[in-house]
């Protein structure tokens, strides 16, 4: 898996609206970045600028190596109404050529890697919240991507469910080693996933602070009420404080 640096990057849109402005960071290969910052600092823009859905308007997006493949997971799981989880999961590979039975029995396997055997036939109808964005994430691990970008996946849901995915997927990105860039609101779940927390301040979105984050893996729920924890948040909301002025 390549590193990936953004050097001086900024997204200005026709609009005139600047949402990103010099954001320069190195992203190692197989790290857990967290982005947070207020709304309309340009998190969501530095994923998509990532994941080539869109062009920066200076600066640059590099790759240690060849572009690898990049796997996206939105905040709304996006499933197709009419399929189920197993076809939704799927499409990826049909898309890419795969044959579908091959497809469907690469897709069965990834929804039991998130916790969803049983489930293959199941439509997004009949699941909840959580289940749902759990097929949106087997869909984007399904071609075993080397870097999986994600776009506050988990801010619509309850917080006990919320707090058990940031568990599965931290068992995900442990097993399968993959570079994560993730987009939060939440600086206390940040906290919890992260090795490190890249801090925007307000639009245009400029970097203010990296944050490392020592604690060692696993993390489990004590980890949320420990010193460490907390000396971790507070320097996270010191430097969203400092990127208003």
């Amino acid at each position: 898996m390549p590193d990936l640096r953004l050097s001086h990057l900024a997204r200005t849109f026709a609009s005139g609206t600047s949402a990103l402005a010099d954001l320069t960071a190195t992203i190692p290969a197989g790290a857990f970045v967290s982005l947070v910052g207020p709304s309309g600092c340009g998190k969501s823009t530095t994923l998509r600028l990532i994941a080539g859905l869109d062009a920066p308007s200076a600066g640059a997006i590099e790759w240690d190596g060849d572009r690898p493949e990049i796997g996206f997971v939105f905040q709304e799981p996006t499933l197709m109404a009419w399929a189920s989880a197993a076809r939704n999961v799927a499409l990826p590979l049909e898309l890419a050529g795969l044959r579908k039975g091959a497809a469907l029995e690469r897709a069965r396997a990834a929804l039991g890697h998130v916790g969803l055997a049983g489930f293959e036939n199941a439509l997004p109808r009949e699941l909840s919240g959580g289940m749902k964005m759990r097929v949106s994430i087997a869909r984007a691990l399904v071609a075993g991507p080397a870097a999986l970008l994600m776009d506050e996946p988990f801010a619509a849901l309850d917080e006990s469910t919320r707090a058990r995915l940031n568990g599965d997927l931290l068992r995900l990105w442990s097993e399968e080693k993959f570079t994560v860039v993730f987009v939060t609101h939440s600086v206390f779940e940040s906290v919890f996933l992260s090795q490190r927390i890249l801090v925007l301040s307000g639009r245009p979105g400029r970097l203010v602070a990296d944050i490392a984050n020592p604690a060692p893996y696993p993390r489990d729920e004590l980890y949320r009420t420990s010193p460490q924890f907390n000396d971790v948040a507070r320097d996270v909301l010191l430097a969203l404080k400092a990127g208003e002025r």
